[in-house]
């Protein structure tokens, strides 16, 4: 994986609730209270877990998928994993 330029924090991906995964380019990344207020009620995890919502979860690099913004429908690329 290339190292960031000028941005040093690894991108996160959210869990809600209900442990779905959601990612998002550097655009539409949202901030912690926006993304609780969207993600974190909506349900419980698999195996009466509880809330599985997760705001700093880790996830592959971008580059090397076919992910795409959860809210844009961009494709992710390599530019993405870094905030």
């Amino acid at each position: 994986m290339p190292l960031p330029t000028t941005n040093t924090k690894f991108m996160p991906r959210i869990y809600d609730g209900n442990s779905d995964p959601f990612d998002f380019c550097k655009r539409c990344f949202p901030k912690t209270e926006e993304a609780a207020r969207r993600l974190y009620g909506k349900g419980e995890g698999p195996d009466g877990r509880g809330n599985c919502f997760d705001y700093n979860a880790e996830h592959p690099d971008y580059g090397d998928t076919d992910y795409s913004c959860d809210k844009r429908g961009r494709l992710l690329v390599s530019q993405d994993n870094w905030i």
